[in-house]
Order: C-alpha cells, then structure tokens, then sequence
C-alpha cells in the first residue's frame, strides 16, 4: 500500500474533521460527512484482503494512518480503528461470509465482540437476540456485530462473534452517554426478536487465537495469523497518539491569549508551560515510537507458527504503556491549560476527556498488560 499518498489525504480532509469534532461530541456520534470522508479515502481498508478490495497491508501501516486521523479527532480516529480492525477480523470468516461482508469493498463494520451473552445454537447456526454494548460507530455501518457464548453440538459453550447486516438490528440512540469518546456513537445494539445468523457469518474465537479459522486456513497471507488477543489490542492503542499530538498542537496555539492572572501576562512567558510542553512532547514522541515498534514485532510474529507467549505479552505491555504516555503528555498540558480550557467547545478538554476514556478501555490498561507480561516472563 501507498501509505504517504494516504496520509497526504487524510491531513488534507482532517481540518474539516476537527471542525466537526464539536458537534460530533454534542450529537454523539460522527457528522456523516467525516464517516463518507474516511470511507472514501479506504482509510479503514489497510487490514482488508487484496481479494476483497482491501489493502492488505500491515499493522503498522493500520497504526500510522488511524494516528493521523487522530491529531484531528480522537472520534473519528477511534472509530477509523475500530471499522480497520473489525474488517481484520472479518477476513477470519469463511469465504462465503466475507463475499457478503465485501460486496462493496468499502462497507464499514462495527462490532459489539465482547462474550457476554448466551446465544442458542440451531445447527449450523446462531441465534441473536438481546443487547450488545460499545459498538463503536454503528451509526453508519453497512454490518454489525455480536460477541456470545455458543455450545455446538454437546461441546464445552465458547464464545463466538456473529456479523449481519445493519438493517437487521436496531440501534439504541439514547444509550450512548457518556464522558469520553462520545463522537464514537458507540451505543447498543438491540435485537429483540430471535435473528437466524448462517453458519458462513460465525466465526468461533478460539479456532482464530490457535490460527485455525477458516479465512487462516485459506490465505498464506501471514498479516491474518498475528496473535489475536495482542492484535486486538494494539489496533485500539493509535487514536491516543494522535491526541497526544493535537494537545501540543492546541497548548500551543492558546500560549498568547492564556493569560496567567498571577503573572498578568499570557503563558507564553511562562517558564513552567516550555517545560510542560518540552516533557509532553517527549512523552507523544516516545509513545509514538514505542507502539510503532511493537506493531512492527506484530507484524513478524505473524509469520510464526508457534511465537513466544513472553514476546506476545510484551507486546501487550508496550501497547499499554505507549497509551498510558500518550495519555500522561495530555494531563500534563491540560493541568496546565486553565479555567479557559473548561468551556465546551476547547478542543483541549475534549481531548482531555477523549484519551482517558480510551486509556481505561479494559483492552489497554496498563494493570492487566503488566500482569499478563509478568506472568508469562515468569512461567
């Protein structure tokens, strides 16, 4: 993939994203106008097969594109994640299911994967029904996805994820209300009738973390073999670089007409906002640096039969700790940003609020990252 054109596009769009970026926290979801944009850029499509019209490309590629989106908003950035990763996945599926899924390459998947619900088996197939949480930026999905718990055939119950078309769900709009992250629109989805999902449309999680799920099973491509729980992971950690980076950007531009009343001049003359922007900025750029490099260790553990658990697990202890240094370089500079930085529509305090919504998403805290590596350095 061309990945300079892509990002040459996405920084020529981004500034009417971040005009949106207000409204889109107000509404709840991302301005139509933003999801077409990076829709029509294939801004979501770097994990999607090349027999499907994807790019077919990298990890890291997904982090670099989905990071730029986010020096413009954080919303859109964690949606443009979610819909790339989500198409990742896909490609796990049986072939007939991902020819539904890809009809028009472009589709945009969102999903609710967590394992909550139990869900009948009927044959071959699933049956759907109830209320799915945090599917981010359903509202202007093509398919949409459940996570459950499946028992085949007298075996043990194991989760399962199933995907259908969005019109076969309804979306609860008033379920999304939240501190953080609200552009994302991640609401509920509801299906309260019993929804009949084939067999095609099944994907049983446990057959993709041992690498033998049918869209494994059919490509040589090794970027469809990386280790499932850490590429779930670190595709959510790039939204927080981007933040990071507009933060410096906004501290920046507030310098002149922040005024310190202690001082009586602006922050510009304030020793104390150099320093806090000179440590920010270290913090964004060795967070940056730290979550490219474990995605490039992803990507070659992909082409591993067998990768080391210890290396695994270090990738999930970079990707959380890249976070929690995006999300440390923000604090810092809204700590410093003054009363001014509480109105509504300062980016500052949405950003604010964006990265450490996404810090305490239960996939990047640092708790269980460190836990998981310590555990496995240990065995």
């Amino acid at each position: 993939m061309a990945v300079e054109p892509l990002l040459s596009a996405i920084h020529n769009a981004g500034p009417a994203w971040a005009a949106r970026s207000a409204d889109a926290d107000v509404t709840g979801a991302l301005a139509p106008e933003t999801a077409d944009e990076i829709r029509d850029l294939g801004a979501h499509r770097t994990m999607q097969p090349a027999d499907f019209g994807g790019a077919q490309d990298s990890i890291e590629t997904h982090m670099r594109v989905v990071a730029a989106v986010g020096e413009y908003c954080m919303a859109a950035s964690w949606c443009t994640a979610v819909w790339s990763a989500h198409n990742w996945m896909a490609s796990l599926f049986p072939e007939q299911g991902q020819r539904e899924f890809w009809d028009d390459p472009s589709h945009l998947i969102s999903a609710s994967i967590v394992a909550k619900n139990p869900l009948v088996v009927d044959g071959d197939d699933v049956l759907v029904e109830g209320r799915f949480s945090f599917a981010s930026g359903c509202d202007h999905a093509h398919w949409l996805g459940v996570g459950g718990i499946a028992e085949f055939h007298g075996e043990a119950p194991q989760p399962v994820i199933c995907l259908f078309p969005a019109s076969e769900a309804d979306i609860d709009h008033g379920s999304w209300n939240v501190a953080g992250l609200r552009g994302t629109g991640s609401k509920d989805i509801v299906i309260d009738h019993p929804l009949r999902v084939p067999s095609h449309r099944v994907l049983v999680t446990s057959m993709a973390m041992a690498g033998n799920a049918p869209g494994q099973r059919d490509r040589t491509t090794t970027l469809y073999r990386a280790p499932f729980r850490a590429t779930a992971a670190i595709v959510l950690a790039a939204p927080a670089i981007g933040a990071a980076k507009a933060a410096l950007r906004r501290f920046q531009e507030r310098l002149d007409t922040h005024v310190i009343v202690a001082r009586q001049s602006s922050q510009r003359g304030d020793p104390a906002a150099v320093l806090r922007l000179a440590e920010s900025a270290a913090d964004t750029n060795a967070a940056e640096v730290v979550l490219l490099e474990a995605a490039r260790r992803l990507d070659r553990l992909s082409s591993q039969e067998a990768p080391d658990p210890v290396e695994v697990a270090s990738i999930g202890r970079d990707t959380s700790y890249g976070v929690r240094l995006a999300a440390k370089a923000v604090d810092r500079l809204y700590e410093a940003s003054g009363g001014s930085a509480l109105t509504v529509d300062e980016p500052m305090q949405r950003l604010w609020r964006d990265v450490n919504a996404a810090r305490s998403h239960a996939i990047l805290t640092w708790d269980a990252a460190a836990m998981a590596y310590g555990n496995a350095l240990l065995a």
